[in-house]
């Protein structure tokens, strides 16, 4: 089954990633993200109101996973998820 993300923007993204311990950076062209040096993930620029491109909620999906650190079912979880108020 295909997994159909609700749009997430950049910030809110940012505040989910933080609560598994990443820290953010805004680096030349775009976003890391770090925990360690065997844990980062790198997307493109985004404005902070901006909606996450799907690839990149996928891929992130998959990455979480690998290293055990979400499970698929809760990552998806979270997309389908009402957007909270900020």
């Amino acid at each position: 089954m295909k997994t159909v993300y609700r749009n997430i923007s950049f910030s809110e993204f940012r505040r989910f990633l933080e609560q598994f311990g990443y820290r953010h950076k805004r680096v030349d062209r775009g976003e890391l993200f770090i925990i360690d040096r065997s844990r980062m993930l790198y997307y493109r620029r985004y404005q902070d109101d901006e909606a996450m491109r799907p690839r990149d909620l996928a891929s992130t999906r998959s990455f979480l996973d690998d290293w055990n650190q979400m499970e698929p079912d809760a990552f998806d979880a979270f997309v389908a998820a009402e957007a909270k108020p900020a």
